[in-house]
């Protein structure tokens, strides 16, 4: 399928708190978040403005001026408009002007549209899930009769795939060879581009699905006292097996989300907050989660300043 490359904008004065790690100094880059600004109101409220930007590993901060900002006039929801992969390589939103599907990757800066896809007119968006790699992208949204749709687009082909009713996209495995989805009572496994069901079961967990294509880990604490216990919980959907990682988080983290790569290396994202001179700094760490020792390697952290508006995660 024939696409158009092209080159997005790049600004500089990104606020980070980087963590330098010995393997980063050769990796590419990745996306840590997407959203928009915030602006100063004369009430002394915020409201969001300028373009959706991109915030990058490298300290980067890359401005889509062309991408669609908004759900409906005049209402802001990140997550309906930009969607970023769970490995932070590529983002996907909808161009302004012509509503076309744009996917952005990380490594080379460029931009690939599928013009066969385009801004779903019938529904009001509430949220995006972008594969990794890139290829597959969720589109979650409610149509004029109040029904919850769900469509999935191969932005190789160009080709929709819509979910059963009620059914939500809840994640990809790292190769984007699986898909999950679901509602309430069920969960379902898909052999993405075919679209076939592999594996049907009741909702035992939802979380990010591993590179096997049916376990998956989600983050959990309970509190004891004055005392907070953290674990990794993962759940093979296929023999319901279950098993339990203690970790130990610095005083004021709170996990957020668990994440596999394509090697099975086993990931958390934590989330502290503290505030500076009246400025709410919002500190997210990604850690690796040693299984044997259960051990953490922190991978990378970064500061989002109350300055950003709404944003949404890799993850």
């Amino acid at each position: 399928m024939l696409s158009r490359i092209a080159p997005a904008a790049v600004v500089a004065g990104a606020t980070f708190m980087i963590i330098p790690q010995a393997e980063a100094a050769t990796a590419p880059p990745v996306i840590r978040y997407a959203g928009l600004g915030s602006c100063l109101q004369s009430d002394g409220g915020r409201q969001p403005c300028g373009p959706l930007k991109l915030w990058l590993s490298d300290g980067r901060v890359v401005a889509l001026p062309g991408a669609r900002r908004t759900v409906a006039p005049g209402e802001y929801t990140v997550a309906g408009v930009v969607a970023v992969s769970q490995d932070g390589a590529h983002a996907a939103y909808f161009a302004g002007k012509d509503g076309v599907l744009t996917i952005w990757a990380a490594a080379t800066g460029k931009t690939r549209e599928v013009p066969t896809v385009t801004w779903p007119d019938d529904l009001r968006m509430d949220a995006l899930t972008l594969s990794p790699g890139g290829r597959f992208l969720g589109m979650r949204g409610v149509n004029a009769s109040e029904w919850e749709v769900n469509r999935v687009a191969d932005t190789t082909t160009g080709k929709v795939f819509s979910l059963p009713r009620g059914y939500q996209t809840w994640d990809f495995s790292p190769d984007g060879k699986r898909m999950m989805a679901g509602d309430n009572r069920r969960a379902v496994l898909y052999a993405t581009g075919t679209w076939s069901v592999t594996l049907r079961r009741s909702v035992y967990m939802r979380g990010d699905l591993g590179p096997d294509g049916v376990t998956v880990a989600s983050p959990k604490w309970t509190k004891t006292g004055g005392s907070v216990k953290n674990v990794v919980v993962t759940r093979n959907l296929a023999t319901a097996k279950k098993s339990s990682i203690p970790i130990r988080l610095h005083k004021g983290e709170t996990a957020l989300a668990a994440r596999w790569d394509r090697a099975g290396h086993l990931d958390v994202l934590t989330r502290s907050d503290r505030h500076v001179n009246g400025d709410l700094r919002r500190t997210h760490t990604w850690y690796r989660v040693n299984r044997t020792t259960h051990r953490l390697r922190r991978l990378d952290s970064f500061v989002i300043p109350s300055s950003v508006g709404g944003y949404v995660l890799a993850q």
